[in-house]
């Protein structure tokens, strides 16, 4: 069974990654096809690697609450907001009783998700590191993030705008 590791701010990270026995899935979203261009390309991958930092001692200080609506999720189970299991689908057209989206517009399961996204998915993986601290006393710590995709400017890039403009995790 694959489990969803936790990142440094103590949130399940990847839940609705692409798996690796979904070959049909990493075809479509991974893989170079023999089409798309070299032939000495084909059945390879692109890989992007990001070095995020993360402020954990800010984050610590953020209510869970407002943990969670960054997020779009549960900080202990990894369920989307409105949802009781990790793996339940979202329900981004779901609404609380004030009116407001039950996942907010700015949270980053949102953004993120293919269908924010018109069906654009990578297959990702976060690895965890703290290198001690900057001098001022303060972690140096966050998310070694390492994706595959079939085309970086057709996948990764439209992902990296989205968040960039409105991912309220960025803060």
């Amino acid at each position: 069974a694959q489990q969803t590791p936790r990142n440094l701010f103590g949130f399940k990270d990847g839940t609705r990654n692409l798996k690796a026995e979904d070959g049909d899935e990493l075809d479509r979203h991974v893989w170079v096809q023999p089409a798309d261009g070299p032939a000495w390309l084909a059945g390879g991958t692109y890989l992007v690697a990001r070095r995020i930092a993360m402020h954990i001692e800010i984050w610590d200080r953020t209510s869970l609450a407002e943990q969670e609506a960054i997020i779009g999720r549960t900080k202990a189970e990894g369920a989307p907001l409105g949802a009781t299991g990790e793996f339940d689908t979202a329900d981004f057209a779901a609404v609380g009783a004030d009116g407001e989206p039950r996942i907010p517009e700015t949270a980053h399961i949102r953004l993120a998700s293919a269908e924010s996204l018109g069906g654009v998915r990578i297959l990702r993986r976060g690895y965890n590191f703290v290198d001690g601290t900057d001098g001022l006393g303060r972690l140096d710590a966050g998310l070694f993030f390492i994706s595959y995709q079939r085309d970086a400017h057709r996948q990764f890039v439209p992902v990296q705008r989205q968040l960039g403009r409105a991912d309220i995790l960025n803060e």
